[in-house]
């Protein structure tokens, strides 16, 4: 597999994917060149073999490693998203029977994966918390604790996941998933998941929902590579008539989907329930903090919108 680069006397070829064992290539090989290299080779020369067959190739190994850390609180999962959102832009294909179901209950379970929550006991009380690895403190290059997320920005790990999702599970699946997300009783993952509500909110209610926007979402709620996401050959937002090898960005989100997605938001996030989760971030102050006026924003939000 080559570099999405065609000027100059050499091009790069990625000859470690057949020289070396795959757990061997740095993590950060594998955002910053490899994965980079077929996203943006598909958004700016369209679907070629040489990128979609390397994807497809490489996904098993991929989805193994997609919990790795680049570096402080960013995992290996946000590049594999992009990637495989580039080369299954229009939805899933069965490359075999059974394949799609085989990357919902791999890919989209990432972030759930018992290795990456602890339980922590809230202090002076009985009260055990989950908290996933990758919204919890980390030091940062300045030595200091902080949050990866807060009222500006979203997770970026939450946030590729929680458009995945959004993008590949059926209605009815969607149904389900939104519901789940309400079940699970960490303060950390709710904050984060409030914030990452708040900034998406006015653009999934676009009658068209494209990825450009989201680089214009407040809070932020973009992840790494997202700009490579659909095509300057697109429509709607290109720069240029669209064609048949290129993704369409009008396709980036089913629109029943978030319309699913909407409804089962409207039912399930009360008034009553954004307030108590607004108290319970006050257990923990970098929680606190981090969601500084995101639940009283939200609240007006949801109750000045209709489904």
């Amino acid at each position: 597999m080559g570099e999405a680069w065609f000027i100059g006397e050499k091009r790069r070829l990625f000859t470690e994917l057949i020289d070396a064992p795959f757990e061997q290539i740095k993590t950060t090989d594998l955002s910053v060149d490899i994965l980079f290299a077929i996203s943006s080779g598909t958004k700016s020369f369209g679907h070629r073999e040489e990128w979609d067959e390397w994807f497809k190739y490489l996904l098993p190994d991929l989805i193994l490693r997609c919990q790795d850390f680049k570096w402080f609180n960013e995992m290996l999962v946000q590049n594999v998203v992009t990637a495989f959102m580039s080369i299954y832009w229009n939805g899933i294909n069965e490359e075999y029977e059974g394949f799609r179901g085989d990357v919902i209950s791999s890919l989209s379970h990432c972030l759930m994966s018992e290795d990456l929550w602890f339980e922590s006991k809230v202090k002076n009380t009985q009260t055990i918390n989950l908290i996933p690895v990758f919204l919890d403190l980390y030091k940062d290059g300045k030595d200091e604790l902080r949050l990866g997320w807060n009222a500006a920005k979203s997770d970026e790990n939450l946030s590729a996941m929680l458009f995945f999702c959004l993008k590949y599970l059926t209605p009815e699946e969607i149904r389900t998933w939104t519901k789940s997300i309400f079940l699970i009783t960490s303060e950390h993952l709710r904050g984060a998941f409030m914030i990452w509500l708040l900034g998406a909110y006015d653009i999934l209610n676009e009658p068209i929902v494209l990825p450009s926007k989201i680089v214009k979402a407040n809070p932020k709620i973009d992840w790494d590579d997202f700009h490579l996401l659909g095509s300057r050959y697109g429509s709607i937002d290109a720069e240029h008539p669209p064609d048949k090898d290129f993704n369409d960005n009008r396709h980036f989100l089913p629109s029943e989907n978030v319309k699913v997605f909407f409804e089962e938001i409207h039912r399930q996030m009360t008034d009553a329930l954004i307030i108590d989760w607004a108290e319970s971030f006050a257990k923990d102050n970098f929680i606190l903090e981090s969601t500084y006026n995101i639940p009283e924003l939200l609240l007006s939000k949801l109750s000045n919108q209709s489904i």
